[in-house]
């Protein structure tokens, strides 16, 4: 997915995305790890404008993906729609006879994106985008139990017969804690 910067001198460009996981170097890798399945292609409507010396990529993107659920590791469907806004802007535009004291804020801590060449080519912000709008701590329902901690079971499915932790497990050291006056 490249986007030639000569091309966006007259006129905006549509990009069409409609890509399968593979053409995502890591999230490949998270689906080759078993932590991630892709049911959908990433698929979704680009545009490219050119706005003074930056590019600017607006559009969406959506796919479904399959997680483990963080409770009790169940299989969660989980639709993605992600709204994309990135703003490019060229590694050569930068001055060079400014110095370190009079420059503020460098492009990559405002949001910027840095390109080099005739060519940008989005694959890996895109791929940042999709990282970025999975859940941190996807579930199956609200409801969820999770897993036993003694012996694993999935509380959704079925109760066990061990002894409910009395206290917090995190506090277990300080259960023989005595003070001495």
């Amino acid at each position: 997915m490249e986007i030639p910067i000569e091309k966006l001198k007259n006129r905006p460009r549509i990009i069409n995305v409609n890509e399968s996981v593979t053409a995502f170097p890591e999230l490949s890798a998270q689906v080759e790890q078993g932590h991630i399945e892709f049911i959908d292609l990433v698929h979704g409507r680009l545009e490219a404008i050119r706005v003074g010396d930056m590019i600017e990529v607006t559009g969406s993107l959506a796919t479904t993906v399959i997680l483990n659920c963080s409770r009790c590791l169940g299989p969660v469907t989980c639709p993605l729609n992600i709204e994309v806004v990135l703003t490019y802007v060229s590694a050569d535009a930068a001055p060079e006879d400014v110095s370190a004291e009079d420059v503020e804020l460098a492009s990559e801590e405002i949001g910027l994106l840095t390109f080099s060449g005739d060519v940008i080519d989005l694959t890996n912000d895109i791929e940042q985008e999709v990282i970025m709008s999975l859940p941190p701590k996807p579930l199956c329902s609200d409801e969820c139990r999770g897993l036993c901690l003694h012996c694993g079971c999935n509380l959704n499915k079925r109760a066990c017969d061990c002894e409910p932790t009395v206290f917090h497990a995190g506090l277990a050291v300080l259960k023989n804690f005595k003070v001495v006056k």
